[in-house]
């Protein structure tokens, strides 16, 4: 790291800053480090968004609310939802689609006390169902389609948002319009637990991820100090203007705009679209369904200047047949998490957007998405790899399967994270949450990797590496050599059982519009790429986009059932 990026670091960290921090032990008997002087509780923080009260904070559907606006309506719902019988460490769950209803209910929920549970809006009945009684969820608000299907659950008060038809459920806007606008008086603690969100459960049943207001935090802070150490350290350089004066209530010409379009119930939306634009002041506008045309609209109107998605979002507006006829003259920050980029797209993205800087970020929905960040010229230079540890209060490591620490750089082994933010532990789940933590609160990832001068570079996950004749293969290899091929626009690879060998190397390919490529063509193409044991000898090449999980991630576990029976009928 440069003399320049130290001396800002130190001083934006300095005894008097809001990003002071210091050693402090954990009632479990961990120490970390802390921040000082940052809210310690989410109602606490979101008055950051009254700084700028008359700016616009969230746009859906042709609808423009003010920063104002929302915060009136959350503590109209914390009123509503304590005056209907919740109380303070009670389960609330959310599933729907992404709206201000969402955003309102997440603030109001979270500033009296309770517990808001994220469940997936992509899950079926019997799925919401399993999520409501593994929180003891007392309420549940939801839109008309996750409604469906719940009538077991008499005792779960329901709240319907944006009705289409009769609902036996109350509306939302009546449920909470009668009310105060001023927050009813509770008394929080950082340490109260403020969020389940589930994993992705791609194997097994999903494991809620139960996280504290100061989990929650210390993400939200270690972001913010990124973006501000980035932007002086690049002023100091000469790389850009000094930073602007501090923000006023105004309604400025030249607001910041993020475009959000990913789920709510991922920390990826959550945390970095949503929560991070309150202290930033900036406007998020929501989509509800992902579409790349409809976003470059959205970009060109509302001047968007930043997304944060997964990395197949921000490509799939690079390779959009019409970008061109955009002006995306505001576009400018590229960010994406959730999933690996191909690092071959990263200076293509570079160069395919004017101006524009893309980003990755490296966190697990168990660390509220904390962990490890790349962007600006790092990224260029490393864009294999998911960056270095967020400073000043998260570290990264690598351990063996006996968790020795392995101090010798690029040595592979499981990533480990240790950090304020990491999650308290799995809801109801003793074992689990033991199986994944050790005595000094590091966090077991599940990801292979290994750092090198400071960068951290993902091999693949740990399930997910494939043994085949005692040479081991990392997916993610064999996934950026196929990447290579122009016809290609997605690939998944994983193993599948198999008698002799042990594993069988599958690939599953989605090809880009009106390309072809037969199997023995790519085979070919890869001959000189990658060694010959790495080449997938099992091959699906078609125009279907592939399986994906909550996360974005790919449904490998979808992928090798389709493998598995293929295999079964040809033999």
């Amino acid at each position: 790291m440069s003399e320049i990026y130290n001396q800002v670091l130190s001083a934006l960290t300095a005894p008097d800053q809001i990003f002071a921090f210091e050693e402090s032990e954990h009632s479990s008997g961990v120490t970390y480090r802390e921040f000082t002087n940052t809210p310690k509780t989410l109602d606490k923080y979101y008055e950051f968004g009254l700084l700028f009260p008359d700016w616009e904070f969230i746009v859906f559907e042709g609808e423009r609310y003010t920063f104002q606006d929302i915060h009136k309506k959350v503590a109209q719902a914390a009123n509503a939802f304590q005056q209907s019988g919740i109380q303070k460490g009670d389960r609330v769950a959310i599933c729907m689609a992404n709206n201000p209803e969402y955003i309102i209910s997440f603030m109001a929920l979270t500033s009296m006390g309770a517990v808001c549970v994220l469940l997936n809006s992509w899950w079926v009945p019997d799925e919401v169902s399993y999520g409501l009684e593994n929180s003891q969820a007392k309420m549940l608000i939801a839109d008309e389609k996750r409604l469906r299907g719940l009538e077991k659950f008499p005792e779960v008060q329901k709240i319907v948002v944006r009705p289409q038809s009769d609902s036996d459920a109350m509306e939302f806007n009546q449920f909470i319009n009668s009310h105060s606008q001023t927050f009813p008086s509770v008394d929080l603690d950082t340490h109260d637990h403020a969020t389940i969100f589930y994993t992705s459960g791609s194997t097994g049943f999903p494991k809620g991820v139960l996280s504290t207001h100061r989990n929650i935090l210390a993400t939200i802070f270690s972001w913010a100090l990124v973006t501000t150490l980035k932007r002086e350290v690049e002023a100091l350089e000469g790389d850009t203007p000094a930073k602007l004066d501090p923000p006023q209530s105004d309604v400025p010409v030249n607001q910041s705009a993020i475009l959000h379009c990913v789920p709510l119930f991922h920390v990826t939306g959550s945390h970095s679209g949503f929560l991070m634009s309150i202290i930033a002041g900036r406007k998020m506008v929501m989509m509800s369904k992902w579409d790349p045309g409809a976003a470059l609209q959205l970009i060109q109107d509302e001047k968007i200047g930043a997304i944060t998605g997964v990395p197949t979002q921000t490509w799939d507006l690079l390779t959009h047949p019409d970008k061109d006829k955009f002006d995306l003259s505001t576009f400018k920050e590229l960010s994406g998490g959730g999933a690996a980029r191909p690092p071959e797209h990263v200076q293509k993205l570079k160069d395919g957007f004017k101006d524009a800087e893309p980003s990755l970020g490296y966190g697990l929905t168990e660390t509220n998405a904390a962990g490890t960040l790349n962007l600006g010229k790092d990224y260029l230079m490393h864009p294999g790899s998911c960056g270095r540890a967020i400073p000043p209060v998260t570290d990264v490591a690598i351990i063996d399967e006996t968790w020795k620490f392995l101090e010798d750089s690029g040595t592979v082994g499981e990533i480990v994270i240790k950090s304020p933010a990491n999650m308290v532990g799995y809801w109801g789940n003793e074992e689990a949450t033991k199986e994944v933590f050790n005595d000094d609160g590091w966090f077991k990832s599940g990801d292979l990797g290994y750092i090198e001068g400071g960068f951290v570079y993902i091999v693949d996950r740990v399930k997910d590496l494939v043994i085949r004749g005692g040479e081991n293969i990392a997916c993610i290899e064999v996934e950026a050599a196929i990447y290579q091929h122009p016809s290609v626009q997605e690939v998944a690879v994983f193993g599948i059982p198999e008698e002799r060998l042990g594993e069988t190397l599958c690939a599953s390919i989605c090809l880009k519009p009106s390309s072809q490529l037969t199997e023995i063509e790519l085979q070919e193409f890869l001959h000189n790429k990658i060694a010959a044991f790495k080449i997938p000898s099992m091959l699906k090449i078609d125009s279907l986009d592939l399986p994906r999980v909550a996360s974005g991630k790919f449904d490998k576990k979808v992928l090798r059932n389709e493998f598995v029976s293929i295999e079964q009928n040809l033999s």
